[in-house]
């Protein structure tokens, strides 16, 4: 499970990078035309927008796989090891939950604007894109919790990986 889950993180990675350097790329040949050819990009904002906005919701796999969303640490230099693998794991299941159900009201919505053709101001983009990046990011993000739901019932090895750098050492120079 752990190597697909790996190439599947390599792949989200991979696409949110592609999506992130486009939208880099439009913005720089809007600068490029607005201020040396006086000729902007009509839609460029438009749609560097969509493309981070895509990007960052593709990280949401990873992030909740990982345990990198925000969280509460309060308990945590409170408790041994084994019930932190528990409350992770409870907390990881109660978020692919929520998550699940986030996603099937926003698919509802992305049906919706499918159904009545709606698209943007500008590059007139239909809004189901738009819209799928949020569907798509509590997908992932559901996908995530049940794969780290399970990987915790199985090991504690996405405990450690589930800390910045940062907070490690400052939990080990406190004991």
């Amino acid at each position: 499970m752990h190597r697909l889950s790996g190439a599947f993180t390599h792949f989200l990675n991979l696409l949110s990078g592609l999506a992130f350097a486009a939208a880099l790329l439009i913005n720089a040949a809007n600068v490029a035309g607005r201020y040396l050819f006086h000729s902007p990009i009509f839609w460029a904002e438009e749609v560097t927008t969509l493309l981070i906005i895509w990007s960052v919701c593709l990280m949401s796999y990873r992030l909740t796989l990982h345990g990198e969303n925000l969280s509460a640490e309060i308990l945590k230099p409170l408790l041994p090891r084994a019930a932190l693998r528990w409350v992770a794991f409870v907390l990881a299941a109660a978020g692919a939950i929520l998550c699940g159900y986030f996603a099937y009201n926003a698919y509802l919505v992305v049906e919706l604007v499918a159904r009545f053709s709606q698209v943007t101001n500008v590059a007139e983009i239909p809004k189901q894109y738009v819209n799928g990046s949020i569907f798509a990011a509590f997908v992932l993000a559901c996908l995530g919790g049940i794969v780290r739901s399970l990987s915790l019932l199985v090991s504690d090895q996405l405990l450690a990986a589930s800390e910045p750098v940062e907070v490690q050492d400052a939990l080990a120079g406190s004991k």
